[in-house]
């Protein structure tokens, strides 16, 4: 692909002190110049529509569709079924040492109909490398799409994961990830609730752990009158593992008798992660409710006594009660397979101590 191009991306939609540098993140030289391998189930791969996805903006944004010109790759388009039916897709990214690649994803959820589709992404333990993957949605009048991302590759991996997406009347979009691999991770999230009633909920789970980077970036814009929006992030850091989250709740003119929240619960087990949050509501109508709160806090030591007073290490309490965060994202997947590639993912990862 030739030179790799500097990004500015995860912008926050309005602009916060600049000494705190929290506004957005910044990448240099990127290069995904190759479409990744990818295992496909559930779903035809040669599908055509005259939709234009091209408009619609992302949440880690512009900069992003930069990528994607350069990268050339051909959208993966993936479309609901007959009404009766309710698709489940699948996309097993299949990412080797030393790969750079990019993917874009576009999804079309029509009247009535529900779309699943679960992506993973996996790589040897120790490889590094980087994948990025664009994904675009457009959701009618009262359809349901559900999206579970789960970034679960090798040590030295960069992982991007842009998605946005509109949603139409009655609507209800669910998106759900969970980062535990990789040296960082940077995920933007946007949801343009348009139509009355419509919905977005996102789930985000994640484990830091020695140097790991996480940048995030989800903001719901809601216009369509009592529309809803929920964004639930939750994780584990230790060691000197980083991370930044970004949640915005943007009432739009119009959108009367909306709703959004956004929470974060945060768990610190080392002295030296650093953990930043920035929860923004935008409000341009009177009638609407927002809520936003986090709790940040460390290993109650009451808890860690009785634990330990039964005969585990604080290391095996520790590890126990992590296991209990991220497993209470895991059963929101509601997909059988999905859930058990996660559990022997942090199997593993408790055996070999990475």
């Amino acid at each position: 692909m030739g030179q790799g191009l500097d990004l500015k991306i995860n912008r926050l939609p309005a602009r916060t002190w600049n000494w705190l540098k929290m506004n957005e993140a910044g990448l240099n030289e990127i290069e995904a110049g190759e479409s990744p391998t990818i295992i496909t189930e559930g779903f035809a791969e040669a599908v055509t529509w005259r939709e234009d996805f091209s408009a619609i903006a992302t949440g880690m944004g512009e900069d992003m569709d930069r990528l994607a010109r350069e990268s050339n790759a051909d959208a993966i388009r993936i479309q609901s079924g007959p009404s009766e039916e309710e698709r489940r897709a699948a996309l097993h990214f299949v990412c080797g040492s030393g790969a750079k690649s990019f993917q874009t994803v576009e999804l079309l959820v029509q009247e009535d109909e529900t779309l699943n589709v679960v992506m993973d992404f996996t790589s040897a333990p120790e490889a590094a490398g980087l994948t990025a993957v664009q994904t675009r949605f457009q959701v009618r009048k009262n359809a349901r799409l559900r999206l579970i991302q789960l970034q679960l590759l090798g040590s030295g991996y960069t992982f991007l994961s842009d998605i946005g997406g509109s949603c139409g009347e009655g609507s209800s979009v669910e998106v759900i990830q969970l980062f535990l691999g990789g040296a960082e991770t940077y995920a933007g999230c946007q949801a343009d609730l348009a139509g009355k009633e419509s919905t977005m909920n996102a789930d985000v789970g994640y484990l830091g752990r020695d140097s790991q980077r996480f940048d995030m970036n989800y903001v719901a814009n809601h216009r369509g009158e009592k529309s809803r929006s929920r964004i639930l992030a939750g994780g584990v850091l230790r060691d000197q593992a980083f991370k930044l989250f970004r949640g915005t709740i943007d009432f739009k003119f119009g959108a009367a008798g909306a709703e959004g929240e956004e929470k974060e619960d945060v768990l610190l087990l080392g002295d030296d992660v650093i953990n930043q949050t920035i929860p923004l509501i935008l409000c341009a109508e009177e009638d609407v409710q927002g809520n936003h709160g986090a709790t940040i806090g460390r290993l109650d030591d009451e808890l860690l006594f009785y634990l330990c007073s039964r005969g585990m290490s604080p290391e095996a309490a520790a590890e126990m009660i992590t296991r209990a965060r991220l497993d209470a994202v895991c059963r929101k997947i509601g997909d059988e397979a999905a859930e058990q590639m996660v559990q022997d993912y942090l199997e593993e990862v408790g055996k070999n101590g990475r």
